[in-house]
């Protein structure tokens, strides 16, 4: 994935911000002409803002640059760190839950010493705690 450039890129235009993607993945203007199914002149009067690129061709690059549209379009880039707090608060709110859940279980049977207790919780937090990293995996594969 190419990383959006961050200082300046509202100054930069939609001629700017493409050919710095294009150059940034060392491509040609050829090479990305024959990624989105254009000529290479259509590439070149995108950078010269002789053009502008219809939409589904902002969208092909979007998905080929692997960048939001609204970088292409407008210079904006979603804030990856907002994008990752959800999903480590999901993780940690799963380890809770099973850890509390593990808590009920034992008071409720009072089978075991505090130890065992303690241990017990500790392995449903951990437990929760995976199964919320493995659901943080899957959704961001599903995002790509």
């Amino acid at each position: 994935m190419i990383e959006p450039q961050k200082k300046g890129a509202l100054a930069m235009n939609m001629a700017d911000r493409i050919q710095y993607l294009r150059k940034v993945k060392g491509i040609s203007q050829e090479e990305l002409a024959d990624q989105i199914g254009v000529s290479r002149q259509a590439v070149s009067k995108w950078e010269s803002e002789q053009s502008v690129p219809d939409i589904d061709k902002i969208i092909s690059m979007s998905e080929y640059f692997e960048v939001a549209t609204d970088y292409i379009l407008k210079g904006e880039h979603p804030a990856l760190a907002a994008n990752r707090k959800p999903a480590y608060a999901l993780c940690f709110g799963l380890a809770i839950i099973f850890a509390l859940l593990a808590a009920i279980v034992v008071v409720c049977t009072a089978m075991f010493t505090a130890f065992g207790c303690f241990f017990i919780i500790l392995l449903a937090g951990v437990i929760g705690l995976c199964i919320g990293l493995v659901f943080q995996a899957i959704v961001s594969l599903l995002r790509k």
